[in-house]
């Protein structure tokens, strides 16, 4: 996929999944240059855009051409007064900050400075998000850690064998509620939760995507997850040995944050996971999300073609 008939470059990274976005203002898209990138974003998987100068307000108008807001706070059913730095910065409710400054002690946004393991956004809903984007406001040096992987799960899907992949076919993992991904406990839970009885969905390992039509690898959360119907520690050996497998370098792409970067992903396709940086160091994130759909794997899954980016 080129773009040389277009008034921006598309670079594609080399890696299993994202490309670059030159030439091209975010605050200044029409309809057709937007229909046009989002055809691209849905074959890339990830789009990153450098050297934007987005406000809030300009992030809540590109995250509607994506479909329909939904606030963390809502999605996390926590009261916007919980996430201060929405006050701090004077921010609209669609924008969360993933920030590991502080206030009089307190943190005044979401998942600090530490690891952030793999995941996808809101797994542990019955409809997790669809598009989701990050705007680097302020960034650590490159030397100081926070960068983020992310994972194609078009292409860990595709690389299964044909017989292991029959193997998938109906199984479906429980998405407990309990921690998140920075570790920490839910309000209410117990880390002696019984997984089959915790609050959360349970979601098709394979799972086909609703616009493409092409199948992926639901991994969603490794932690608080179970797969419906196998004893616990059938299910422990089942994930692991899925985790172990679908993490593999291969299908991912490493972002190395700069001020003014924008990556929007598809988080229906997408897994990913930040490494800790100095807590010294100042990282404010902007971050926006449209709802998704409820994961469903297609009857015809296993006869379905591979996605464009799957191939690896």
């Amino acid at each position: 996929m080129t773009a040389t008939t277009l008034d921006y470059d598309i670079r594609p990274a080399d890696a299993a999944l994202g490309a670059e976005v030159h030439g091209l203002d975010l605050r200044q898209l029409n309809d057709a240059t937007f229909k046009r990138l989002r055809e691209v974003w849905l074959h890339h998987v990830l789009l990153v855009f450098k050297n934007q100068t987005l406000t809030a307000e300009d992030l809540v108008t590109l995250v509607k051409r994506f479909g329909t807001p939904v606030s963390s706070s809502g999605l996390h059913q926590r009261k916007l007064e919980e996430r201060t730095a929405n006050q701090l910065f004077n921010l609209p409710p669609e924008v969360t900050v993933v920030t590991n400054v502080r206030q009089d002690g307190k943190p005044v946004g979401i998942l600090g400075d530490g690891e952030i393991v793999w995941h996808s956004d809101f797994s542990f809903k019955e409809r997790p998000t669809a598009a989701r984007m990050l705007v680097a406001m302020e960034v650590p040096p490159q030397d100081k850690g926070g960068n983020t992987k992310f994972l194609n799960a078009y292409a860990a899907f595709d690389a299964l064998p044909d017989s292991y992949k029959k193997k998938l076919v109906g199984k479906t993992i429980k998405q407990g509620n309990i921690v998140d991904t920075a570790m920490k406990l839910r309000p209410g839970a117990s880390l002696n939760d019984d997984i089959r009885t915790a609050p959360g969905p349970s979601h098709p390992v394979i799972s086909t995507h609703p616009e493409t039509g092409c199948n992926l690898l639901f991994l969603g959360r490794r932690h608080a997850a179970y797969v419906n119907g196998m004893t616990p520690e059938g299910s422990e050996a089942f994930l692991n040995e899925l985790w172990d497998y679908g993490t593999q370098e291969r299908f991912c792409y490493t972002h190395r944050w700069n001020k003014g970067d924008v990556v929007v992903w598809d988080n229906r396709a997408a897994v990913h996971r930040r490494d800790g940086f100095d807590p010294e160091s100042r990282r404010v994130l902007y971050a926006a999300q449209v709802e998704g759909h409820k994961p469903y794997e297609a009857p015809d899954a296993l006869s379905r073609s591979a996605h464009g980016r799957a191939t690896i």
